[in-house]
């Protein structure tokens, strides 16, 4: 009984989370700031998930709740992947990838959630609103790309 009072528990706290992000910022990104189409995507994730599990997960939503995090991941790694390389083209192949998961499989998600009742019309309208964000800093960042790769050539 005493040991398991002893034991201490590892609660997320606010401030560990941001050690924990300083920490990632400078390993990964080299700087001391998150990149903000990471801090919208995050943003986007956490809103969705608070929503879904505020009304209790039917079993369908636990699917498409499942689905949307892994394309918000695999946003988030596709633009990690663009900020880490060096080269142009790989920047600009990853940026097209992210783009073609935010217009199309996140897209078919919320509209998933939008037709089954899952979240409010006006919770419809801040995801939307939220992924044309992402959408747009993913189009600003593929135009620098471009021409970066145009004036190389």
């Amino acid at each position: 009984m005493e040991e398991q009072k002893k034991t201490k528990k590892n609660h997320w706290t606010q401030v560990k989370v941001d050690i924990a992000t300083k920490k990632i910022n400078q390993n990964i990104y080299e700087r001391n700031r998150q990149a903000p189409i990471h801090i919208k995507i995050d943003d986007m994730s956490i809103y969705i998930n608070d929503r879904i599990t505020r009304r209790g997960i039917a079993k369908g939503l636990v699917s498409i709740q499942e689905d949307l995090n892994r394309n918000l991941l695999e946003v988030a790694k596709r633009t990690i992947e663009a900020l880490v390389t060096e080269n142009k083209e790989k920047q600009y192949m990853s940026l097209l990838k992210a783009k073609q998961i935010m217009k199309i499989e996140i897209w078919t998600d919320i509209r998933f959630l939008m037709v089954n009742k899952a979240i409010t019309p006006g919770e419809i309208t801040e995801l939307i609103r939220k992924q044309l964000e992402i959408d747009k800093d993913i189009n600003k960042w593929i135009e620098s790309v471009q021409k970066a790769i145009s004036a190389d050539r």
